[in-house]
């Protein structure tokens, strides 16, 4: 008489690792902010900063060199006028991406993390703002034949509301380039404390 054997019941490894893994607590990744995110941000804050610190610092006081004052107004209108449409495509790179990056935000961030996400959404802000109301204040300021000294410095031939207007001029560029190094340092600081959040 032959025996059969007893039919063992079939063990499906992997449907009871899966049953298993349902009762285990699920670790969400960490999100992560993309090369291309980070190269556009720092792309366009070079583009709309470097732009600024030149025009600012170096082609405002410069048409000093022209011997006609009205040819410096319209130098340097012509000029800001010129870069424009960079400058404000690197902010509005800035703006885009500094949105992109704080939805992006570690799970756990430290406070250091999110007063430096703050203080970088203020400076944001701010580098916007201060942008805008220089190329507001330097239509009035320089016109394309005011006689001036330079972007920001009337002559006595310069009108009163141009002269106001320059001054205003003055102070928004010198917030201008705060909130502008205040950007830069803050993104640096927040890219360290990213790591240590996670």
């Amino acid at each position: 008489m032959k025996l059969s054997k007893p039919e063992l019941p079939s063990l499906d490894v992997s449907d009871k690792v899966n049953k298993m893994k349902g009762y285990l607590p699920r670790q969400e990744p960490e999100p992560q902010i993309g090369a291309v995110t980070r190269i556009l941000h720092d792309l366009g804050l070079a583009v709309w900063f470097g732009g600024s610190i030149f025009g600012i610092l170096s082609l405002n006081p410069s048409v000093e060199v022209l011997d006609d004052p009205e040819e410096r107004g319209k130098m340097v209108d012509e000029a800001w006028a010129r870069f424009q449409p960079y400058g404000a495509a690197g902010m509005a790179l800035v703006w885009i991406t500094n949105v992109i990056m704080r939805r992006a935000a570690p799970r756990r961030p430290t406070p250091t993390y999110n007063t430096l996400a703050l203080a970088k959404d203020f400076f944001t802000v701010g580098s916007g703002l201060t942008s805008i109301a220089a190329l507001a204040l330097g239509e009035y300021a320089v016109d394309d034949y005011s006689p001036v000294d330079s972007a920001t410095e009337p002559n006595e031939a310069t009108d009163e509301d141009t002269a106001k207007a320059q001054s205003g001029l003055t102070i928004a560029t010198i917030a201008q380039l705060t909130c502008g190094i205040g950007l830069i340092v803050t993104s640096a600081l927040l890219a360290v404390e990213r790591d240590k959040s996670r």
